[in-house]
């Protein structure tokens, strides 16, 4: 093996356990609130879930052409499922020197996240703000809106939970053949 295909088989590896290390702290943020719920006043603002999300994002897509395409693919839909198509677009538009400031920039995508009191599938993100988006905003305070914010809150964690394990557990046939869950009469991919 050159040195060149070496060194960048261990940044692949450095990668990955990166990836892994950001989905077990996710994964620990959603667990401890189903254990412990408590209010949480850093989503009390839906600005401030945007730039939380953007960071985490803007992690998990950082350096992703060291990995294979197939990863590439299973990596961009979970951070979509996760994060969601305004966050996801946002990482690609903002350099990172500018992250600190972002919520600046986006108002009318942040504005996309409020939760109105007619949102029927926010826990199964029919509207596609992520899931992770909308746990946040269901334990926040902006969350009072939803008359099921507990049940929003659950089964959006719950959803987290499972895809965050999926995710851990990649292989590279979950791009060809994804794995599917049943959620009401709908089926999403994970």
């Amino acid at each position: 093996m050159s040195d060149w295909s070496h060194s960048r088989a261990k940044a692949r590896f450095d990668h990955r356990e990166l990836l892994d290390e950001l989905t077990a702290r996710t994964r620990f943020e959603v667990r401890l609130h189903l254990n412990e719920p408590a209010a949480n006043g850093s989503y009390d603002d839906l600005a401030s879930i945007f730039a939380i999300g953007h960071g985490e994002c803007a992690a998990l897509l950082a350096r992703r052409r060291l990995l294979p395409l197939w990863e590439r693919l299973l990596l961009a839909r979970y951070a979509r499922r996760m994060h969601g198509k305004a966050i996801t677009r946002s990482v690609g538009a903002v350099p990172v020197e500018a992250a600190p400031g972002v919520a600046r920039g986006f108002g009318a995508e942040i504005a996309e996240l409020a939760p109105d009191s007619g949102d029927t599938g926010a826990k199964y993100d029919l509207q596609g703000r992520g899931l992770l988006t909308v746990f946040r905003i269901a334990v926040g305070a902006k969350g009072e809106v939803w008359p099921d914010r507990h049940e929003v809150t659950t089964t959006s964690a719950r959803n987290i939970l499972t895809c965050a394990a999926t995710f851990a557990r990649r292989k590279p046939w979950h791009v060809i053949w994804p794995v599917y869950r049943v959620r009401g009469l709908r089926l999403w991919k994970l």
